[in-house]
């Protein structure tokens, strides 16, 4: 009776038994059959970061086998699942959205607009699902994705695993925010089921969690890349270009009225929530836009996220170092622990993807190389950092090439850069590509000011 639960308006704590994601292809017909991995030629495969993970999951979750290897033990890196917006963002979406709004149905009355009746009637009808006090607390679809996730991986690697919760088998921790807690919270609740998972003692969140966050004390990265305005010259060039600028036209046509990129980007915005948020239904903010204009969209937040958070800056992508150090340190360890799982954010995703090498392009991601990264890039934030994107690593004993370490992205396996393996990577090949000693991943100096 593991997934026996009871609806609670706002919680998945005490709620029935539901369908696993898969059966809900009868909302959408084709959806998961399509999901983004395999064609991400929708628009719903265009929401930079906040993608909901159900269109990037990977549902088989059949047991992984490698023969002569025997699976030891896990480390896992999780983003926080789907979450509200930022009260600053809540605040301009406000105002900008109910002026939008207005000004939609008025120029529709006048015939000055090219949307369709149902579209104008689902606007009217539209009001805010959140308020300031929602700011980025975990949405119940963000609880139903960290469940979900829980499960699928528990179906993979049921030794490492198990149902039965014990302190000395299971390692959690998670920052020192409500939607990485509640994240946590529901993963364990897809482990253990209600009445264990309620029992769990978590450690004490710590402010700036040198593993989990360790870029907030990398005071030398602040400085030269995030609070550097040459670090979002490229994201300005397309936003100032005649690409952006006709996006903007499209979207001023539609509408009958002229709109400027701030009012487009939070368009943008909470259509991808509201997609985010609603398995059952589409926004009506997406009719406004067109697929080519989303694309557009998507790139100007990549090209963002490449300098801050990405390849950009060789610092940027170091400095994930002690959380590669915090993996071999659990692999080497001699405890009794078979899982650690971490729930963190964004920021720590990208930066230790980066480190790894996964999801590198051969050239970088700039404003001038926008029509060839447009359509064919492997930096695409909507599949590789969507809510909930997570990172495994899993230890394997192997009889001919001893420990070895399998990478997982997204639940699908990922052949580690540099490593001579296609699956299964030698611990000590690893060690040699990656920094895994004190020596080597040397943090202080390196973010030093």
């Amino acid at each position: 009776m593991r997934n026996m639960r009871v609806w609670v308006v706002g919680s998945i704590w005490e709620q029935p038994a539901r369908q696993r994601r898969p059966d809900e292809t009868t909302l959408f017909p084709g959806l998961f059959a399509q999901e983004c991995f395999n064609d991400s030629n929708k628009f719903y495969c265009q929401l930079n970061t906040k993608t909901p993970y159900r269109f990037v999951a990977n549902y088989n979750d059949s047991q992984l086998h490698y023969p002569g290897c025997t699976e030891k033990k896990i480390w896992m890196m999780i983003r926080h699942g789907t979450r509200f917006p930022g009260k600053k963002h809540i605040k301009k979406m406000k105002t900008i959205l109910s002026e939008l709004k207005n000004k939609i149905i008025e120029n529709f009355n006048k015939n000055n607009s090219e949307l369709s009746v149902d579209t104008v009637e689902r606007l009217t009808e539209w009001r805010r699902s959140f308020n300031k006090d929602d700011d980025k607390n975990l949405a119940l679809e963000g609880e139903h994705e960290l469940v979900d996730l829980a499960e699928r991986m528990q179906a993979r690697f049921p030794k490492l695993l198990p149902e039965d919760y014990s302190k000395d088998v299971y390692k959690f921790k998670y920052t020192n925010t409500q939607r990485a807690e509640k994240s946590a919270k529901s993963f364990a609740l897809g482990l253990f089921g209600q009445n264990q998972s309620m029992s769990i003692g978590f450690p004490e969140a710590e402010n700036k969690d040198p593993i989990l966050r360790f870029y907030k004390r990398c005071d030398r990265w602040k400085i030269e890349v995030d609070e550097n305005p040459e670090t979002y010259k490229e994201k300005n060039s397309l936003i100032q270009s005649q690409i952006l600028g006709k996006v903007l036209d499209n979207v001023s046509k539609r509408v009958g009225f002229k709109v400027n990129y701030e009012e487009v980007y939070y368009l943008y915005m909470i259509c991808a929530f509201e997609t985010a948020w609603d398995a059952t239904k589409n926004s009506s903010w997406c009719d406004l836009l067109s697929l080519d204009d989303v694309k557009v969209l998507e790139y100007v937040e990549d090209l963002e996220l490449y300098w801050v958070d990405g390849y950009g800056h060789e610092l940027t992508y170091k400095q994930a170092c002690p959380a590669l150090r915090d993996m071999f340190t659990f692999f080497d360890s001699s405890e009794k622990a078979l899982a650690t799982a971490y729930f963190s954010h964004s920021g720590t995703v990208l930066k230790l993807l980066s480190i790894l090498g996964v999801a590198k392009d051969d050239k970088p991601l700039t404003f001038q190389s926008y029509s060839s990264h447009l359509n064919s890039r492997k930096w695409k934030s909507s599949l590789i950092d969507a809510f909930a994107s997570n990172i495994a690593f899993v230890l394997y004993d192997c009889e001919k090439q001893g420990s070895s370490i399998l990478l997982l992205h997204q639940e699908r396996e990922v052949q580690i850069p540099g490593c001579s393996s296609k699956s299964l990577c030698p611990v000590s090949q690893m060690k040699d590509i990656f920094p895994d000693t004190e020596q080597e991943c040397r943090f202080n100096a390196l973010c030093s000011v």
